[in-house]
This record gives C-alpha cells, sequence and structure tokens, in this order.
C-alpha cells in the first residue's frame, strides 16, 4: 500500500538538493500520505516549451509531467536533469504492481507538476528571438 510520510519526504528533499539546479525555485509536499508531489515554480529553462509540441502554438502556463516518459517533452540537459530528479522522488520507493490481476503494490506515487492551475511557471531566463 502506497505510503508517504514526513521522513521519506525529508529523505527525498535531501536527495532533490543535490540534482536539481540551485536557480531553480521548487516546493515538495506530501498528498493524501501516499503521494510525493514535485512543484517546479520557476527555472532559467523553459520547462513548457517542449519537443512533443515544438511546432504547435500552445500557451501552457503550467503541466503535470508524465514522470514515466521525460523523453517525450524533453532532451539534452533538461532530460537529463529531470532523469536524475525523478530518480530522487522515487528513493526507496518499490513497485511490485501487476496490472493483469489488478494488484497495485507501490511504496508511494510521484507527482511532478510545472507551475500550478492558480500559479503559473516563470521562465526566469533570457526569451530567445524566433527567426522570421
Amino acid at each position: 500500500m502506497a505510503y508517504m510520510n514526513q521522513e521519506k519526504k525529508r529523505k527525498i528533499a535531501a536527495e532533490l538538493k543535490k540534482v536539481i539546479p540551485s536557480d531553480w525555485k521548487y516546493s515538495l509536499g506530501v498528498d493524501n500520505h501516499s503521494t510525493i508531489v514535485l512543484t517546479i515554480q520557476s527555472a532559467p529553462v523553459d520547462l513548457l516549451s517542449s519537443i512533443e509540441d515544438s511546432d504547435s502554438n500552445h500557451d501552457r502556463t503550467y503541466l503535470q509531467l508524465n514522470h514515466y516518459y521525460p523523453q517525450n517533452r524533453y532532451e539534452g540537459a533538461v532530460l537529463q536533469t529531470m532523469r536524475a530528479i525523478i530518480k530522487a522522488l522515487n528513493l526507496d520507493n518499490h513497485d511490485n504492481s501487476d496490472a493483469m490481476t489488478d494488484y497495485f503494490d507501490v511504496g508511494h506515487y510521484v507527482n511532478i507538476n510545472i507551475g500550478r492551475w492558480n500559479k503559473p511557471f516563470v521562465f526566469t531566463g533570457a526569451k530567445v528571438a524566433e527567426a522570421a
């Protein structure tokens, strides 16, 4: 049964400090005693733009990241940072689930938010001028 408490959160927070760049603002919380929630509020990297919708014209202000497939959204150094973040969020986690028998057994769930619906992500870096 998924369970998350403040002690596990402190361990995860210590690991996140090692992998999240110091100029990123983020918060870490526990939801329903089962989920660790990371919310990245601002960064000098535009985490809302991605390779997934680079050809579309989205004006996103927040995003709930699918932590199973970060490679669908990011590439390069940002992808490596996200993978390190996901690894830190899964510290002391296990997944013995079997979807075929409808049996779910995880240590805890993970949510990654880039901004919030009521408080948008803030890109603190320099905007790159688009070629016309």
